[in-house]
């Protein structure tokens, strides 16, 4: 008498199909580290945008001396301190489409928030209250 298999027994199938489901369930953590690790690194990357785009707006003297007039900005959003009329200008100029940046790891969906300090000339930006550029902690 002649056998004749066609296919996958039932039993095979579920024996392959829990295979999958125990890989799966192992690098499913991993996967999930990987992304977070390059939503912080865009941030960070973003972050570093914004604080240069601001030094270098503030080194037009216009612009700065607008700022002065301003006084320091501390929590302002890119998009209040692109209200400000001549500092405003030069930031959009500078950042173009990327003034809109939110942020993806720190403070998921909201804005990154700059922090300057005119007579320091120092720029901190933070998202949802940490400093994401310069970095704080050197990691």
């Amino acid at each position: 008498m002649k056998k004749n298999n066609k296919g996958f027994s039932l039993v095979e199938l579920i024996i392959v199909i829990a295979i999958m489901a125990i890989l799966a369930g192992a690098l499913a953590p991993a996967l999930i580290k990987y992304i977070n690790k390059s939503r912080r690194s865009a941030d960070i990357s973003n972050a570093d945008t914004i604080r240069t785009a601001v030094q270098t707006a503030m080194s037009d003297e216009d612009a700065m001396e607008e700022l002065m007039k301003a006084g320091d900005q501390t929590g302002a959003s890119v998009s209040e301190l692109e209200a400000i009329t001549t500092f405003g200008g030069e930031l959009k100029s500078i950042l173009g489409d990327k003034a809109s940046i939110k942020s993806k790891y720190f403070d998921k969906g909201n804005e990154f928030t700059v922090d300057i300090n005119i007579a320091g000339n120092k720029v901190i930006v933070k998202a949802g209250g940490t400093q994401v550029s310069p970095e704080a902690d050197g990691k």
